[in-house]
């Protein structure tokens, strides 16, 4: 039997906890079951960025593995159902692989588990989409090889090969080129000898495969097969066109899929003028990393190259020992190409900047595959928005989603006039929410919490903000300016992972805010290991 959950259900609505594991999302929802104590738990994703633990918690020898545990002790260990948003560190490093059995998040038991179409296997789009993601990822592996390998040459830029580095790990869990490439090569099943060489000779190996077998790469995929292999229900995968969708044994809640989107455009981020080209291959024309990757793959190498093939000389050919009966033009070249003092002259790695854009579109579009999911409680009208990392292509797909409900039309546009509740988009990222007005035709942070809401609205924002802005590379999580749009349109009423006292801002004051501000430190517990927030569903202004 399993024990008795620490966290109880709420009389109505739903209290959201947001755990306090470091930078990243792992929310634990808790509503009212229609019949029984025990509450009906969602958990949202569970993972962080690694070395971002509050310091509070490091202080006191806390790590990931005592948050996961205090979770456990929340829930019962009994989770009704999981949501996982996307394959990113962040939002699933928490779960275990599979046959993890000492993972602490082994212990749990997970019946149903919820995830984006773009992770099913029987979706051809999804199949295509993972296809073009594996180009790509092996083309920044790679990119990162060359990066370390020119690290000091030439006036290199040292710090663009550990940026990379960064957004690798996000993607696989690995900080090295060689190893994503490796990872993959074993994945496509290459053969020993290949997967010995350098890491150019693994790159056209796994190419080579590719014209037979898909790679998908691993984007913490091993993660989310863990989980996969933990739920003892049912395996659902959300797509936008789903009608809305009920919480089993819970009354009056329906659950609105926003996203990802299905059109591809949107989905990648992608301009209209290269959609065409988008299908032939996995970049688009003048696309970042098109020039790496045609380099990289063997016979286009001269397709984009600034001189004519004739001009060319192999590095191969350059690098060696020059012997007295070689070619003097040859071993001129090679004498001037290696020598440090003329560096300077050398365009090796002039072209790599390309990297750099190439990560970061490569992370904004697994970003936008995230599952957004939008929960009404049916009473009050009230909503929650759980965005993941979604960013413009997702909120912009939000403008033309509609559904029919007992007869009568619900658009999003509606929903989100209703919702007071925001999980900020990406830790606060400046590309996860959008800006814009009640007239805007697209989805933004001004269509939320319209008419009688106006006075309701809250957000969490999963940011543990003194370890973002902190590193010598800061991901500047939470943006300032999203930051004071949310306390300004909340009024102050935003909660974070750290710092995780909930701050009055000066500048509001007068009776009326004085008790808003009461209201909301009634609903609102930051603990040790997790701030709790409580969602009425009574009509708006009445809490009780």
């Amino acid at each position: 039997m399993s024990p008795t959950p620490k966290v109880t259900a709420p009389p109505h609505g739903v209290k959201v906890r947001m755990y306090r594991q470091g930078h990243g999302d792992c929310f634990l929802l808790a509503f009212k079951r229609s019949r029984g104590k025990r509450p009906y738990f969602v958990l949202i994703d569970c993972g962080r960025k690694k070395g971002s633990t509050p310091k509070d918690l490091e202080d006191k020898g806390i790590d990931f593995a005592g948050v996961l545990d205090a979770l456990h002790a929340d829930c019962g260990g009994v989770l009704d159902l999981v949501v996982v948003t996307h394959e990113h560190e962040d939002h699933v490093s928490g779960f275990p692989k599979p046959g993890d059995e000492d993972h602490p998040f082994s212990k749990f038991t997970v019946h149903d588990l919820w995830l984006a179409w773009t992770e099913n296997g029987e979706d051809e789009t999804a199949n295509a989409l993972r296809e073009q993601y594996g180009d790509k990822l092996i083309t920044l592996a790679l990119a990162h090889e060359k990066l370390k390998a020119l690290k000091g040459i030439g006036g290199q830029d040292d710090g663009l090969a550990d940026e990379i580095a960064d957004f690798l790990e996000t993607e696989t869990g690995h900080t090295d080129g060689a190893a994503v490439l490796r990872e993959a090569a074993l994945e496509l099943d290459v053969a020993p000898g290949d997967l010995a060489g350098a890491p150019e000779e693994v790159f056209a190996a796994t190419r080579r495969k590719k014209r037979s077998t898909r790679i998908r790469g691993k984007r913490y995929k091993e993660r989310l097969a863990g989980l996969r292999a933990m739920a003892k229900g049912k395996i659902t995968f959300i797509a936008p066109e789903d009608p809305p969708l009920p919480l089993p044994k819970v009354k009056g809640v329906r659950i609105y899929p926003f996203g990802p989107p299905r059109d591809e455009e949107l989905l990648t981020s992608l301009d209209p003028r290269k959609r065409e080209e988008f299908h032939i291959g996995p970049f688009a024309m003048g696309a970042p990393g098109a020039g790496m990757f045609a380099a990289f793959d063997g016979g286009a190498a001269t397709a984009t190259a600034p001189f004519a093939p004739r001009h060319i000389i192999p590095e191969a050919e350059i690098r060696p020992a020059i012997k007295p009966d070689e070619d003097r033009e040859r071993a001129y070249l090679s004498e001037v190409y290696l020598r440090d003092e003329d560096a300077y002259r050398r365009i090796d790695g002039d072209w790599m900047g390309d990297a750099e854009v190439l990560a970061l579109r490569l992370n904004s579009e697994v970003n936008n595959t995230s599952l957004v999911l939008c929960f009404e409680l049916e009473e009050s009208g009230r909503t929650l928005l759980f965005t993941g990392d979604a960013q413009r292509g997702s909120w912009v797909s939000w403008s033309d989603l509609s559904w029919q409900v007992d007869g009568n039309e619900v658009t999003a546009r509606d929903l989100l006039g209703r919702c007071t509740f925001y999980k900020a988009g990406h830790h606060g990222s400046h590309n996860a929410t959008l800006n814009g007005t009640v007239d805007s035709p697209h989805a933004n942070l001004n269509w939320m919490a319209l008419g009688a809401y106006a006075q309701e609205f809250v957000a969490m924002i999963p940011s543990n903000k003194s370890w973002a802005w902190g590193k010598r590379r800061p991901w500047r999580h939470p943006m300032k300016a999203i930051e004071q749009a949310l306390h300004e349109k909340a009024k102050s009423r935003v909660m974070l992972i750290e710092p995780h006292i909930p701050e009055r801002d000066p500048d509001f004051e007068g009776a009326e805010f004085d008790a808003m501000w009461d209201a909301f430190l009634a609903a609102t517990t930051p603990e040790d290991f997790a701030i709790e927030h409580w969602v009425p569903d009574t009509k708006p202004g009445n809490s009780t």
